[in-house]
């Protein structure tokens, strides 16, 4: 089992090169999916998760090519296969796979999706959106997996109860060739949403309004290939932001775009540090102690909830109280008793943490989801003494390369075997 063994007191300074969007990336790959030959993407983050979605359209006979961060993706041998359990339980984006069985062959199934362990994340938005568009889709008997079928799929207006990253992307991967005009209102508002609709146009999808909660589609016949650039990951880029505000360092982010990660900097800048930026770079300077301040957690363009718990744990040695209201992922708040171990004062109160600055010391720690181990990282950074992260398998799902990078902008971080990684620790006492 691998581990991280993180010594603090150390400023992150340097640069960073942010990898491609999670987000993007796992509804590009689908999107391949439907064009009509070979499409090329660049800047495709090296994770658990990207790797997850291409073994799956390889085992249903997609021919892929992968070198370093572009992949090649052709679709040509596909054929309907069922997506067992096994494949999708953990990866949440398997679920796209229902508009592209439909599409491109008028049935589907695919195994209830995994992901994160942050709280109840339902389908019904995915389930919703597909009905409209005149597919029957529902459980199968024994309940594992849900299934579709559909003579072909047709245009229809969608409202979503709740904005969703997945339901609009899943709504718009189905309409881009269902017959006749889509409208999604209360859509996701988000710069990968964006990104598909731009990959999609590009591949001739007629779609406006990406980037508002109103997106109108028309369905085309065909989709040509295409070559398209993923944006940087927003999620990524704020912990590396928010590991140099909270260790007094300075770091420089290449491949982002600050109005991507704009309600991040806001608040990384409210509690005291200061950026500068550029086209696709940030640069930030943390203060010599992080201020308190309170944020509430809400779709993008909103103060994203993938930055709620490596926020919190910078905020840990804040000056003063600071609160964090988490509306988006109500059982967010496994971090917390982590933090707590490192000596962290965090209350958990009616969906908000309160967190009391202070001073934390390294402990051993156990990460449930991805955001968390995020977390103990910036933590341990802060700690006196060493922290030992264990369930680091998360980050590597979604964050590329993360304890390398963290290591080149000067953090005292080590990926090692448990056994080895508990024998130091206890030399260290």
């Amino acid at each position: 089992m691998r581990v991280w063994r993180i010594s603090g007191g150390t400023p992150l300074e340097g640069n960073v090169r942010v990898g491609g969007s999670k987000y993007s990336a796992l509804a590009a790959i689908p999107a391949c999916a439907l064009a009509d030959g070979e499409c090329v993407l660049h800047n495709v983050p090296d994770i658990l998760d990207v790797q997850s979605y291409l073994d799956m359209l390889e085992a249903c006979g997609a021919t892929v090519r992968r070198q370093g961060s572009t992949i090649c993706i052709d679709p040509h041998g596909m054929a309907y296969r069922p997506i067992p359990s096994s494949w999708s339980e953990g990866l949440r984006a398997s679920t796209y796979m229902l508009a592209v069985q439909l599409v491109l062959f008028g049935r589907a199934e695919v195994g209830l999706p995994g992901g994160d362990r942050i709280g109840s994340r339902p389908v019904d938005l995915h389930v919703k959106a597909l009905r409209a568009m005149r597919a029957q889709v529902g459980p199968s008997e024994d309940g594992g997996a849900l299934c579709g079928i559909a003579s072909g799929l047709c245009g229809a207006h969608v409202y979503f109860d709740q904005p969703s990253v997945g339901a609009t992307i899943q709504a718009m991967l189905a309409a881009v060739r269902a017959r006749g005009e889509t409208r999604l209102d209360n859509a996701y508002v988000g710069p990968f949403i964006v990104d598909l609709a731009n990959m999609l146009r590009a591949m001739g999808a007629d779609i406006r309004g990406a980037g508002t909660s109103t997106v109108r589609i028309r369905g085309v016949e065909r989709l040509r290939p295409v070559e398209h650039v993923l944006i940087g990951d927003q999620a990524e880029a704020f912990v590396y932001l928010a590991g140099a505000a909270a260790t007094g360092g300075r770091v420089r982010l290449d491949g982002i775009e600050a109005r991507d990660v704009g309600a991040g900097l806001s608040k990384l800048e409210e509690a005291g540090a200061s950026w500068t930026t550029g086209p696709g770079w940030v640069a930030l300077d943390g203060p010599r102690r992080l201020q308190a301040v309170d944020v509430q957690t809400g779709p993008l363009p909103a103060f994203y909830t993938d930055y709620h718990p490596p926020f919190a744990a910078a905020l840990t040695t804040a000056a003063g109280v600071s609160r964090i209201v988490e509306t988006q992922w109500r059982e967010r708040f496994g971090y917390v008793e982590g933090l707590r171990r490192m000596g962290a004062t965090v209350d958990v109160r009616n969906h908000t943490a309160v967190v009391h600055g202070g001073r934390l010391h390294g402990a051993v720690v156990t990460a449930r989801e991805s955001r968390a181990a995020a977390a103990y990282a910036i933590a341990g950074l802060c700690a006196e003494g060493s922290t030992l992260v264990l369930g680091v398998h998360h980050v590597e799902r979604v964050c590329e390369h993360f304890t390398t990078k963290l290591a080149a902008i000067g953090a005292q971080v080590v990926a090692d075997d448990i056994l080895e990684a508990a024998a130091t620790l206890d030399h260290e006492a």
